[in-house]
Order: structure tokens, then C-alpha cells, then sequence
């Protein structure tokens, strides 16, 4: 994510024509035209609709006009227009800029022959019937997904060099990956001069509304600390379990959480709090899922928040104290901005309004909607996804709903959902979908379900039953821990974590200043629980078309057989599709090309360190998931002990 060059503000839409100036709105791309123009001339393809682009060639479109360069970030003018209609299409001509591979013969093609792609655009007509432009929207997604099953067309491209490509597929356009990929290069080379973001640069305003990284299974033992870097959110103790073991005592367990963005400190604590205060499940869910609240869960939201806002203020200098509730004092700001907020919400209209500002992911949601076996399935998961209402709220009185407080009512520059973020992205298919019965429960209620054992499971420990010994206390801190904070790595080292996750922030450090942070922070049996999701951009080999065109084949196959046998893994009752699934082909076929590679990865990781490896696995295929290719890994620098966490 980037900022807006006029406001400042974090966005992802930029400028239809160089592509690198970032804008948060039309009013600030017309605010910055008049000087933008006269450097706008990176000889980046100007993608017009009536034009066919083939990726496969290097040729330039002829630039065009004024009017032109704006068209696809330009939004309707009229005001008369109902809510939902002003950004139907923005959000489809977005859509094409980020995959403008779509666009090949997009005016001119018919869809393919024998298409199994369910008409979701029609069987959501039959509940929202005068939805018009959201089922415009459906339809045209649907005609993009359809032109995307044409595997051959994908498989067979000549790639190497394109521009478009070469971003999407390493993620950077750079003199050091130029000189990487045109060089003589094997497969499981590992391009190690990539440019690695910090994840300090927006200065705690980056905001995520939930995790977007899948988290498996855990057993903590009864007693001990464990340090959550880049938490996010709670979803780490979903699927967690506590347990008495030969390493247990005889106290609570703690979850001291360090992060560096101010509203998911802000808002977990808020979370938290509901626990502690056995607010409703339902409204624990809404405040930590949904855009549109009932106004019940109002009320405890505001009694949660005032709670928060007695915790005494963290030091002004040096590290927080990691066992005591204490605020930044930017935590506090939005915080008491949301105690303010609270008296004069907004509506569920004005809720869905904004959720579709941010929507931009173009068709690719759509897939899990697609490969939904049940219409009623795909009926509820779209309506989701078109307004962010979880659980959804068509059974409840409009004079009873308002829009979340936390999702868009923010100060300070943070804005939540200023991209596209969906609660599928941190779902576990397999504990959601096991023992349920797809005829009798629908997708969603799963998902809650879950949700509600879960929450309940953490509400228990926070506030533990007369003679259960399970508890947990939670201390969440804004601080971003890095390798220019010895003081905090001190406090940290003190506390003798029993493990620490990482999130992806791997993803954000070169391998070497990662292992020099991790040991920093260490104890003395600590075990490392890290994720990476880039790691493929840093791999020749981990995308099928690193691969010659007579490879390509047999490595989708090899995917679509990897997918095909998850549904015994994951997902018995038969939710989802797994044969002749519904996806981009690229992402069949990158499942069959990372098992080729990890195992260079890992030794690229892990080389030089003396330490204990426990495992490193890749995440099994799941529908819910945007990205399918993570890494899962846990280690331990002391080689006397075993990496072993019960992590599954």
C-alpha cells in the first residue's frame, strides 16, 4: 500500500497511464493533472476497452489523450445516482487495470464452449432482485472468470520480458531482477537482491481489518508466555489449545502482542475487553468481522471502549511494559475518537456505500463463490462480499443497524478497508467444514459457527469457570519490533517466551537481519513460528511460467491432483468443488510448481544459522485462501531442545 501524493491518505488505485503515482480519489488525481501530465510519460501500455492487447508482445500503445488517461479511475457524475451505483464502475475498470490480461479479446471473444461457471450473477437475482448494478457487476465478473478457464491460452503464452508479467510475477521492475532473469539460471536459484519494504514506513496508519494469513493449530502449555509480533487481530487463539504438559506451571498463560499499527491495537483491545465483559458472541463477532452492527452491540462496543481507555499510558521513552494494559498515546487518540463516534453512527447504507469505495480486487474473490457447491451457498457468500456484512443482516430492522464504528469511523489518516479485505482470507477450511452437513448447514453458519466455539473457548480463559485451570491473559502494545530497539529485545529476552510468531514479517527483512532480530528476542527454549507468503517471489520456480511450455502441463496437472485430494484433508461434506475447480489456471498450476522448490527456499533461509529446524511445510489448499502458496515454519536457536510445538 502506498499513499496518496496529494493527501497523503493509504491507497492502492494510482494513476490509469504511468501507473506509479498513487491516488486516493478522482478529486485528488484532477487536483495533481495539471502538473502530473508533464512527467506522466513512463511508456507503461495505455489500456484502452477497444483495443486488444496480446502480453505476449512488447509493443507500446500510442498514448492518448487527456480525457483518456483518466478513464478507467473515472467515476459517475451524477449525484442522482443511488448509493451503491456511483462505484460499480470503478470498481470494474479497476478490476481490468489490475488484470489486464482480461482485456485480451474481452469486446470481441464469445465465452468459452461448455463453461461450468454457476450463473451466480442470476441466482443472486433471486433474493436481490432490484439490486441493478450490483448484479451488472456480478455478470461481468462472471464473464471475466469465464475467460480465465481457457487453459491453454495461459499455458501456452510467451511471457518472458512483459512488463505486466514481470511485476505481478516478482512483484518489482528492477535493474538487479532484469539482470537475475535474463542471466542462465537453474530452477530453485533464489534472487537474492529483491527490494524489501519496511513495514515502519506508514507510521502505525496501515490498518487491516482482520488477519489475512491463515493460522494453523497450536497447543500452548499450561503456564507459559507466548510473544505474538504482527498479531493483527486474536484469530492466533481461534484454533489454539492449552494444555498441561511436563513443561507446564501452574499459572495463566499470557499472549503479549506487539504491533506496529494503531488501529489493530486499538481495536483488539477494544475486543478484548467484550470478552472479558461476556458481551454477546454475536456482538464480539460483528465488531471484529462485519460492516454493518446491530445497534445492541453498540452498547457494549462503548462500555468495552471505556474500559480501554483507563489503562494507564505506556512510557513516553523505552519499550512498554509488556505484562501491564497500557496505551500509546495515538492508541488513546482514535480510541476516544471512537468513544465520540459512538453517539452519531452511521447507517447500514452509508456502511455499504463505503465497503464498496474499497472493493478492488477485481473477479478473484469471485472464485470461492464459483467453486460453492450449494446456490444458497453461493447466494449468501456473494452477498457478503458485496456489502461485508457478517453474520448478514437482511433478517434485522433497518431502524436497528448502523455502520461499524471501527471500519469507518477513524482519525489521524488510518483508514480500515481502504483495500479490499475479506474474513474468507483467515478461515481454516478444516476445523469450519468437518462434521457439518453441507445440506443441512449453510457455508456462512459454518464459518459462524466455528466463530462462536471459538470466541466462547477464549471468553472461558479470559475469565476462567470455578475449578478449570485453563487461562490466559492478553497485553497488546503498539511497537514495532525491529532490529534498532535493543531495549525492547531486552524485555522481550526477559520474559522467556515459550514461542514466538512472526506473522510474514520475514517477508519485510533480508534473511540475514531476520535471524539476527529473532535471535535478539529470544529466550532459552524459544521456538519461532514465521509464514511467508513472498517467498515465491524470490524463487525461480516457484510460478508455472518460469517453466518451459512442454513443463507447464504436466505441473498443472500435478496441482490439480494436489487440490483435488485436499477435499479429503479439509472438506468431507463436500462444500466446494475440487475437480475442474474455478480459478485463474496460474493458480492450479503454482500448487504444483512450489513443491518443486521449497526445499531450496528453506536452504536458502536457513543457511549459515546454527540452529534446530522443526519443519517447514507448505499450507494445504483451501478455497477460503486468496494466496496458495504459504510457508509454514518453526525453529529454535537452542539445538538442545526439539522444534516442537504441536503447531498442525
Amino acid at each position: 500500500m502506498d499513499k496518496c501524493y496529494v493527501c497523503k491518505k493509504l491507497t492502492k488505485t494510482h494513476c490509469a497511464k504511468c501507473r506509479k503515482t498513487h491516488y486516493c480519489s478522482k478529486e485528488c488525481q484532477k487536483k495533481d493533472w495539471k502538473e502530473h501530465k508533464k512527467s506522466c510519460n513512463n511508456k507503461l501500455p495505455v489500456v484502452k476497452i477497444n483495443e486488444i492487447i496480446d502480453e505476449s508482445d512488447d509493443k507500446i500503445i500510442d498514448e492518448s489523450d487527456d480525457e483518456e488517461i483518466t478513464e478507467f479511475i473515472r467515476e459517475s457524475d451524477d449525484d442522482d445516482e443511488e448509493d451503491d451505483d456511483d462505484f460499480t464502475e470503478l470498481l470494474f475498470n479497476l478490476m481490468l487495470l489490475k488484470h489486464p490480461e482480461l482485456l485480451i479479446n474481452h469486446m470481441y471473444r464469445k465465452h468459452l464452449e461448455g463453461s461450468k461457471v454457476p450463473d451466480f450473477g442470476k441466482e443472486y437475482a433471486t433474493k436481490y432482485p432490484n439490486e441493478t448494478k450490483r448484479l451488472q457487476l456480478l455478470n461481468r465478473s462472471r464473464s471475466l472468470i469465464i475467460e480465465n478457464q481457457d487453459v491453454d491460452k495461459y499455458l501456452n503464452l510467451n511471457v518472458n520480458g512483459g512488463l505486466f508479467h514481470t511485476l505481478k510475477r516478482w512483484n518489482e521492475y528492477s535493474k538487479e531482477l532484469i539482470k537475475f532473469i535474463s542471466s542462465p539460471r537453474k530452477i530453485g536459484d533464489i534472487f537474492t537482491e529483491k527490494v524489501k519494504k519496511s513495514f515502519d514506513e506508514f507510521e502505525g496508519k496501515y490498518a487491516q481489518s482482520f488477519s489475512n494469513t491463515p493460522k494453523q493449530s497450536m497447543t500452548f502449555d499450561q503456564g507459559k508466555v507466548h510473544v505474538a509480533v504482527g498479531f493483527v487481530d486474536l484469530d492466533f487463539l481461534l484454533r489454539a489449545r492449552i494444555e498441561k504438559t511436563m513443561n507446564s506451571v501452574n499459572e495463566p498463560n499470557k499472549f503479549i502482542g506487539y504491533e506496529g499499527s494503531i488501529y489493530a491495537v486499538a481495536k483488539t483491545n477494544v475486543i478484548k475487553e467484550m470478552m472479558i465483559g461476556k458481551a454477546p458472541i454475536r456482538s464480539i463477532i460483528e465488531v471484529w468481522f462485519s460492516s454493518v452492527w446491530t445497534k445492541k452491540t453498540l452498547k457494549y462496543f462503548e462500555d468495552a471502549v471505556n474500559k480501554v481507555l483507563k489503562y494507564k499510558d505506556a512510557p513516553n521513552n523505552g519499550p512498554p511494559n509488556p505484562t501491564k494494559n497500557e496505551l500509546h498515546p495515538k492508541v488513546r487518540s482514535l480510541i476516544s475518537h471512537w468513544s465520540k463516534s459512538v453517539k452519531s453512527p452511521k447507517s447500514r447504507q452509508e456502511a455499504h456505500k463505503l465497503w464498496a469505495e474499497a472493493f478492488d480486487s477485481g473477479d478473484s474473490i469471485f472464485y470461492l463463490v464459483t467453486n460453492l457447491v450449494e446456490p444458497r451457498d453461493r447466494i449468501q457468500a456473494t452477498r457478503h462480499i458485496l456489502t461485508g456484512e457478517f453474520p448478514l443482516m437482511d433478517d434485522q430492522q433497518q431502524k436497528n443497524l448502523i455502520a461499524s464504528i471501527t471500519m469507518f469511523n477513524c482519525n489521524n489518516g488510518i483508514s480500515p478497508h481502504s483495500t479490499s479485505e475479506f474474513m474468507f482470507e483467515m478461515m481454516p477450511s478444516d476445523p469450519i467444514l468437518a462434521g457439518n452437513n453441507r445440506k443441512i448447514t449453510p457455508f456462512l453458519k459454518a464459518i459462524y459457527n466455528f466463530l462462536e466455539d471459538s470466541i466462547t473457548k477464549i471468553c472461558n480463559w479470559l475469565s476462567p469457570p470455578a475449578r478449570k485451570t485453563e487461562s490466559i491473559e492478553i497485553y497488546l502494545h503498539y511497537q514495532s519490533v525491529n532490529n534498532d530497539n535493543p531495549a525492547l529485545h531486552a524485555s522481550i529476552r526477559q520474559l522467556d517466551p515459550w514461542t514466538m510468531s512472526w506473522s510474514n514479517i520475514c517477508d519485510f527483512f533480508n534473511v540475514h537481519d531476520f535471524h539476527k532480530l529473532l535471535r535478539a528476542c529470544s529466550g532459552e527454549d524459544t521456538v519461532h513460528l514465521v509464514i511467508s507468503k513472498n517467498w515465491i517471489t524470490e524463487t525461480y520456480g516457484a510460478h508455472i511460467m518460469d517453466y518451459n511450455v512442454e513443463l507447464r502441463r504436466k505441473i498443472y496437472a500435478k496441482g490439480q491432483n494436489i487440490i483435488s485430494m485436499s477435499k479429503i484433508i479439509s472438506d468431507m461434506a463436500g462444500y466446494f468443488r475440487y475437480d475442474k475447480i474455478t480459478t485463474h489456471p496460474y493458480n492450479i498450476a503454482d500448487i504444483g510448481a512450489k513443491i518443486l522448490v521449497e526445499d531450496k527456499w528453506k536452504n536458502h533461509f536457513f543457511k549459515g544459522q546454527d540452529m534446530k529446524v522443526g519443519k517447514l511445510s507448505l499450507v494445504p489448499f483451501s478455497h477460503t485462501h486468496k494466496i496458495h502458496t504459504y510457508l509454514d515454519m518453526y525453529f529454535t536457536y537452542n539445538k538442545k531442545i526439539n522444534a516442537y510445538t504441536n503447531y498442525c
